[in-house]
């Protein structure tokens, strides 16, 4: 699975979904599910399926 990445002052970068991943790893993030739900929380680690484990998680609904 490969993630877009994209700012302002460059073209946009294709990489691997997990390298983005790790590189969060106990940074707070932000997920918006297909359901409108919205979870935040700090990003304490992820498997080899990308299954999250969040830390101080919110869940919030729109």
């Amino acid at each position: 699975m490969n993630v877009l990445i994209a700012s302002c002052t460059s073209p946009p970068l294709y990489i691997m979904s997990w390298i983005l991943v790790d590189k969060c790893i106990g940074s707070r993030i932000h997920i918006v599910m297909k359901n409108d739900k919205e979870i935040v929380g700090t990003l304490l680690g992820f498997d080899d399926f990308v299954s999250i484990l969040l830390r101080s998680t919110v869940l919030l609904y729109k």
